[in-house]
């Protein structure tokens, strides 16, 4: 299943988180504060402020709240005289000196519609003290002054009107820490979704594969590196269980060899039983007692065939079996082996080819067991042979490579046998007969190629059958 790659991280999404709960919880906070000022306004946050009880069109707006907390408003004469008031008036000044209102006038609030808080008074017969913030609003200019008492005020970027906060903290507290705890419990959720989940199903995953299963696929969409982990964990997955079925099979093709192995010593030992039984019951005429004996010695020859080679498929087999490697010319050494086989090969009544150069090609190789994969090589193609009339065999450098060809001009191996040619113990078909071999060869060959570095595999081209080695260029093994 093809994902998209422009997935978030885990690091991004952990700092957008983050950044979520940072801002929803300023949002909550703000909210909050909204709305319990607009409950100590009377459902308007602009009655919380005192300066804002008088418009500036010059009317009193709502008295409520600032009566609540014992305040009221008077308006004054130009002269600073008292005209009237609203609300209980809790001073007896009835007249405000010019400098005071000056003052406020130089500061600048009366030009701003602002408000101050620099005309204190206090209640008769009483320590508690009030503060004032002016007015001059409206057309024609009127002159107010909003009085509350100083400790129901608290001064923050504006002047809001504490109004019994005091006693109602808690209710802020407590509404503000329950939906924070409801933004903590969405955040959390939030997160569960994209990195609990993917865990979870990678944990359970890991436990199926411990208890044996082995088609599992974990599939699930979050971020880029959850993605990563499922797709390689999946890719393990996958390799785990075709590496079990891979053991399998090399397990099932031991089994197979061993009986193989146990059929093919199985007749000749049988043949040798025969042989020894018949010579001492004296059941053999005189002049046939020396076949019996080339058959006993032919059947024994069979069998020490049989374990040499099954010797050195096991000992190739060994990660740590090393070449007996030295440096030689393989023009040499392939050309010795192609003069023993010559007369072989022409007594059979065919055509040997041989094409070697006569520049040395330097390799360093394992002298005895390459050549071995020649003589196997050259063997097969004289015993199998039965249809064709040329043997050739050629060696020629290809760029950094050595190539070396053995080719008959036979009938075709057949398509089924291909696959499983080099495989140990393996059979051909009816046109090429194994004649007697072990069914080792082809698979001790190409292991001792591939134990020096390079490649044999078969070929059908022009008509020819063709077992073709591929080497690297001279290097230390």
């Amino acid at each position: 299943m093809k994902r998209k790659n422009n997935k978030k991280s885990i690091f991004s999404r952990l700092v957008g988180s983050y950044v979520l709960f940072l801002f929803g919880t300023i949002f909550l906070y703000v909210v909050l504060a909204i709305l319990i000022i607009s409950y100590l306004g009377n459902g308007s946050v602009e009655n919380a402020s005192p300066q804002t009880v008088v418009t500036n069109e010059g009317t009193i707006r709502d008295l409520e709240v600032l009566s609540r907390i014992g305040g009221w408003v008077e308006e004054l004469d130009e002269k600073g005289n008292l005209i009237t008031s609203w609300g209980e008036k809790k001073t007896e000044k009835e007249r405000y000196e010019i400098p005071e209102l000056a003052q406020l006038c130089d500061l600048g609030y009366v030009q701003m519609g602002g408000s101050g808080v620099y005309l204190e008074q206090h209640e008769a017969g009483s320590d508690k003290e009030y503060t004032a913030c002016i007015r001059y609003v409206g057309e024609p200019k009127r002159i107010f002054l909003v009085c509350y008492p100083s400790s129901a005020v608290s001064y923050k970027l504006t002047y809001m009107i504490n109004n019994g906060v005091g006693k109602n903290t808690w209710i802020f507290f407590a509404a503000f820490g329950l939906l924070f705890l409801a933004e903590v419990a969405g955040i959390s959720l939030y997160l569960k979704k994209h990195i609990d989940k993917p865990l979870r199903q990678l944990m359970d995953g890991m436990d199926e594969v411990s208890e044996g299963k082995r088609d599992i696929v974990i599939d699930y969409d979050s971020d880029r590196e959850f993605d990563e982990i499922r797709d390689r964990f999946n890719r393990m997955a996958r390799k785990l269980k075709d590496s079990e079925e891979e053991k399998h099979r090399i397990e099932q093709g031991r089994n197979q060899m061993l009986l193989e192995l146990a059929h093919d010593i199985k007749n000749p030992l049988a043949s040798i039983k025969s042989c020894v039984g018949a010579l001492q019951e004296g059941l053999v005429e005189e002049e046939k007692i020396r076949d019996q004996y080339r058959v006993i010695d032919s059947k024994a020859e069979r069998i020490r065939m049989l374990t040499e080679d099954l010797n050195t498929s096991l000992k190739l087999e060994n990660d740590e079996y090393r070449l007996a490697a030295e440096e030689a010319d393989l023009c040499e050494t392939v050309r010795q082996i192609c003069a023993e086989f010559y007369e072989e090969i022409t007594d059979a009544g065919k055509e040997f080819e041989i094409d070697i150069p006569e520049e040395p090609v330097p390799a360093v190789i394992d002298k005895k067991l390459f050549g071995r994969v020649i003589q196997n090589l050259l063997s097969n193609a004289n015993k199998y042979n039965s249809t064709g009339k040329v043997i050739s065999l050629s060696l020629h450098e290809d760029g950094d490579q050595t190539v070396i060809e053995v080719a008959d001009d036979g009938e075709a191996i057949a398509e089924d046998f291909v696959p499983r040619m080099f495989d140990e113990f393996a059979r051909g078909d009816t046109t090429r007969k194994t004649d007697g071999g072990t069914g080792l060869g082809l698979a001790i060959a190409r292991k001792i190629v591939e134990k020096h570095g390079g490649v044999l595999k078969y070929i059908r081209a022009e008509e020819k059958n063709i077992f073709c080695i591929r080497m690297e260029g001279k290097k230390e093994r």
